[in-house]
């Protein structure tokens, strides 16, 4: 189950710069429950991702159930922050900009491993 979750940080940081985010900067951090945290920078849309961040404008903290389901484009983040499942600490506003992210690339299974053909 962690294998996703970890392989969507992957992924984020391979992107090193996303377009949606160009006029985005500020700090993230995801407390997944039972897999750790992960932080990411955004400045201008470039991104950095790292496994040390005490700080940030934006916590999102989840179990990792829920955290898989959105990644799978199966839960809607604001629903589950709407229904409890999701906790956001901070900045409401820089959680719905990053929202738009929240899908593994459809290349990738849940294992992080590549989808044959």
């Amino acid at each position: 189950m962690g294998d996703s979750i970890a392989a969507f940080f992957e992924q984020l940081a391979a992107r090193g710069y996303e377009p949606l985010l160009h006029s985005v900067s500020g700090t993230y951090r995801f407390d997944i429950e039972d897999q750790g945290s992960w932080g990411v920078i955004v400045k201008e849309g470039a991104i950095e991702v790292t496994r040390k961040l005490p700080k940030a404008d934006c916590v999102f903290i989840s179990n990792r159930e829920i955290f898989k389901r959105i990644l799978q484009g199966e839960q809607n983040p604001t629903t589950a922050f709407m229904q409890g499942k999701v906790q956001v600490i901070g900045s409401l506003s820089l959680a719905q900009l990053f929202q738009r992210l929240f899908r593994i690339r459809p290349e990738t299974s849940l294992n992080g491993r590549k989808k044959d053909g």
